[in-house]
């Protein structure tokens, strides 16, 4: 492993630390802002990775042990950090979900430092929209725009999921949006 990493990438960090969890048995999924900075092809800056893990069960005592060995101190509960490193990763317990609908699509993306599974383009425009749907955070719904203008998504399955968690004009309003953009 590298002595330090100070300069590693987020989609780096992410790579290391999905590759981490997996040797101690640990599935994960990258979700939230993190998703965002590597669609974005860096437009966004986030710095944190949240990791939801997909085992039935919350294997805590491995995690430790996997960031443990990847040299990251808990900082809080589910928190983990590195003094030479600018990101902080967050280990979430299941379920991966979306709203009030479970993912049922991941992704596998490589990285310098290991393969990556990480939500889709589409699901990640949907996570940050139901930000943006259920707590009226601009900010989400700019992510939201950022991911959708940089890769194909399913904008037919992001109406439909929109549609059920109740958020329609939401919906229009960042569809207006990203035919500006286009």
């Amino acid at each position: 492993m590298r002595k330090s990493l100070r300069s590693i990438s987020l989609k780096d960090l992410a790579g290391l630390v999905n590759s981490g969890l997996k040797k101690y048995g640990i599935d994960a999924v990258l979700t939230g802002g993190a998703c965002v900075t590597i669609f974005s092809n860096n437009k966004y800056q986030s710095l944190d990775l949240d990791f939801v893990t997909n085992a039935a069960e919350h294997k805590t005592k491995e995690i430790h042990r996997a960031m443990k060995e990847l040299r990251f101190e808990r900082a809080a509960e589910g928190f983990f950090a590195r003094k030479d490193c600018p990101y902080i990763v967050e280990i979430i317990p299941p379920p991966l979900a979306i709203g009030s609908e479970p993912v049922s699509r991941v992704v596998t993306i490589r990285t310098a430092a290991g393969n990556l599974r990480i939500l889709s383009p589409t699901d990640c425009v949907k996570d940050r929209l139901a930000a943006f749907y259920h707590w009226n955070d601009p900010q989400s719904l700019e992510q939201a725009l950022m991911v959708a203008s940089y890769r194909r998504v399913d904008l037919k399955e992001i109406k439909r999921w929109s549609k059920v968690e109740g958020h329609s004009k939401k919906y229009q309003e960042f569809l207006r949006q990203l035919k500006k953009r286009k």
